[in-house]
């Protein structure tokens, strides 16, 4: 029997295509935040920790969150167990039709290692002041199209605050080896239960197995055969762990034949069988 992983879309909760919450261990969202079992968002959601720890999980890891730190959800990562109850945080909740193009890519192309962010004392500040400078503007606001270009410039001025620090201070050209490996990421989750071959994914971007193998080990440190196993095994765990389908009935789905394999790579990768790790999940 499966369980669906549920969607969590933005235009439940707010009228605009953005939303920006202050939490305190004493909201109300606070601790309606830790209620929320495992889901998907619809939208990116910024979070920055200003006073004390949390911790959320994200993608079957457990991401401690602490002062002066940024950390950012993409759409489609399962989240859950968002503990903030011993922090304040501002939270921005912001639709991808919201966002700048260039600002757009290089969220993306920080998504691809996604190592913690650390801001500046100043920066953080400052980042502050224009979220609670975009909270104002967003609360006596009702009638949403008049002030969608305005929103849409101020919510691109927090990005443009956040931006040079997710990509360490350095305004990097958009080159065209990153454009390919953001692309490249972009299409495994959509893909990568049917397609596990290098090569299918260079026909669909246009350009030689070669070339994607060069450009993707040169902008991420890692092959595409490397990204194609972190997709398919984070796809395995997301399965382990919201469903109640047998090992087998997982590596099927997953498009393996033989599901004995399936175990092999899972344990090679993760140093646990599939069950081990159902179990410590569940515990």
């Amino acid at each position: 029997m499966t369980r669906n992983i549920p969607i969590h879309y933005l235009n439940e909760d707010t009228t605009f295509d953005s939303e920006v919450l202050h939490l305190t261990p004493i909201s109300d969202r606070t601790n309606k935040l830790g209620d929320f079992n495992d889901h998907i968002d619809d939208c990116y959601t910024v979070i920055l920790v200003t006073k004390g720890r949390g911790s959320a999980d994200i993608d079957c890891h457990t991401v401690p969150m602490s002062e002066g730190q940024l950390g950012i959800i993409a759409p489609g990562q399962i989240h859950s167990n968002i503990c903030i109850s011993e922090c304040e945080l501002w939270m921005l909740r912001i639709s991808p039709e919201m966002i700048d193009d260039d600002y757009r890519y290089q969220l993306d192309e920080y998504s691809i290692k996604g190592n913690p962010v650390f801001l500046t004392e100043s920066t953080t500040i400052i980042l502050c002041e224009a979220l609670e400078f975009l909270s104002k503007l967003m609360a006596p606001i009702n009638d949403r199209q008049p002030m969608k270009n305005v929103l849409f410039n101020m919510l691109n001025v927090v990005l443009g605050i956040i931006t040079p620090s997710i990509l360490n201070g350095q305004a990097k050209p958009r080159l065209r080896s990153t454009e390919i490996a953001v692309k490249f990421k972009r299409m495994l989750p959509q893909f990568v239960r049917q397609q596990r071959r290098p090569s299918f994914y260079a026909n669909e971007l246009c350009i030689s197995e070669v070339y994607l193998n060069e450009v993707v080990k040169k902008s991420t440190g890692m092959t595409p055969s490397e990204w194609i196993n972190i997709a398919i095994l984070l796809d395995a765990k997301r399965l382990l762990r919201t469903t109640a389908l047998t090992v087998k009935e997982i590596a099927h789905d997953l498009g393996f034949e033989d599901h004995a394999y399936f175990s092999r790579l899972f344990k090679k990768n993760t140093a646990m069988t599939p069950l081990e790790f159902r179990n410590t999940i569940l515990k």
